[in-house]
């Protein structure tokens, strides 16, 4: 017995101590569930469904004390709920009417109340999508794309990116532009590239906030433009690239900058390339007059509309193992390409360790661009490139190949 009074005194207990929590939380309870019904009801949307559920259940129930002693069709929910519903969106299938004078006037207010509710109900609902179209086209909505290309920042060559990343990719990727551009600028853009899915994200790149906006998260890969206008268009650029690693340490990130003196602080933050502004114009000055001919083949590798711009491949499965010779030599007889090197995307893994000893000018000037286009020979970088491998050097697992058709 002092066992069983024992437990039975022990359930008390524990049913006392749940009563007195509830008893001190309730409180907090009909707050939160207070809150919750007030952020319902702050919604237009929210309200004007509440109210249609409302005069619904309103008119199936009162149809069903007036009419349900005359008319069987009328003597169960389920029936009058149909009703009301075909009454209130004036459809009126006929199927059912009331014949009662009072049940019609009931009817009667229904139908008015229905037309009202229903006009509210599309008004607010296209209201929604152009107001979500504007802050849209304003930059202010959230961006839910994956594996989309962000480009933060502006300088005059974002068309020329865009143009390049659309005509390389055939609109594979979507792309999400963020900078402070003005109204009209932007809308300019946007107008241009209106056949591509780019969108517009307004606001500091700098902030961790309007990144998140960006979903930058869930992107293929984030290029940051310095802006030349700017005096701090460097610092900012490398401001970015820190809270862009802080976001998504994983995310690849290429950076653009001025200033060569600032390349070292972009190593820092862990950036993945480096785009430096000045290297290329100066290059393309001095070749037009120590190596004419060099300039015009480099635009016609690297012009978007060219047939015969770079391209990188991926390698059948079937060469892996295999010599290069053997690639080059498949890929030229089958399609007319030419294999001038590789690139594998590796963790810690500097291009040096890779380059072939060959010393040809050809060799020297591609080796050159792709150091100038921010592909860094120094051990932070990700990507290792292999330009002009010997002909005896065998296809590791992931690489790729780098081509001119």
């Amino acid at each position: 017995m002092d066992i069983v009074s024992k437990n039975d005194f022990q359930i008390q207990t524990n049913t006392f101590k749940i009563i007195f929590y509830i008893m001190k939380n309730m409180k907090l309870i009909f707050k939160n569930i207070f809150n919750s019904i007030k952020k319902i009801f702050d919604n237009e949307l929210a309200k004007i469904i509440t109210i249609l559920v409302i005069m619904w259940l309103f008119g199936a129930i009162g149809i069903l004390i007036l009419e349900s002693k005359n008319q069987p069709d009328f003597n169960s929910l389920k029936n009058t709920l149909w009703w009301t519903i075909v009454t209130m969106t004036t459809v009126g299938y006929g199927d059912m009417s009331p014949k009662g004078d009072y049940s019609r006037l009931f009817a009667t207010f229904l139908m008015l109340t229905g037309i009202g509710i229903s006009g509210l109900f599309t008004s607010t609902m296209s209201s929604i999508f152009v107001t979500k179209k504007i802050r849209e086209g304003r930059g202010l909505e959230t961006v839910k794309t994956k594996n989309h290309i962000v480009i933060c920042g502006y300088n005059p060559n974002l068309e020329m990116i865009l143009d390049f990343i659309i005509k390389s990719y055939n609109n594979e990727f979507p792309i999400v532009l963020v900078n402070d551009l003005s109204e009209d600028k932007i809308n300019s853009i946007l107008s241009k590239y209106n056949k591509i899915e780019i969108r517009f994200v307004k606001g500091d790149h700098s902030r961790e906030n309007i990144l998140e906006k960006a979903n930058v998260q869930n992107s293929k890969s984030v290029m940051v433009l310095t802006d030349d206008a700017d005096i701090n268009g460097d610092q900012k650029t490398i401001l970015s690239t820190l809270t862009l690693k802080n976001i998504n340490s994983n995310l690849r990130v290429i950076a653009q900058v001025s200033n060569r003196e600032n390349i070292t602080h972009l190593r820092r933050a862990n950036v993945d390339e480096i785009i430096i502004n000045d290297k290329f114009e100066t290059f393309m000055t001095a070749s037009h007059i120590l190596d004419p001919g060099v300039p015009q083949a480099l635009h016609q590798l690297i012009d978007e509309n060219s047939s015969h711009k770079f391209q990188s491949k991926s390698i059948p499965k079937d060469y892996i193992g295999k010599t290069f010779d053997e690639l080059s030599k498949s890929l030229r007889d089958k399609y007319g390409w030419i294999a001038i090197g590789l690139f594998l995307e590796e963790e810690k893994m500097g291009l040096s360790d890779f380059l072939s000893a060959d010393t040809s000018s050809l060799d020297a000037f591609i080796e050159k661009k792709m150091k100038e286009a921010g592909h860094s020979f120094k051990q932070e970088n990700k990507l290792s490139v292999l330009m002009n491998p010997k002909s005896d050097y065998l296809i590791k697992k992931g690489e790729r190949i780098i081509i001119i058709p």
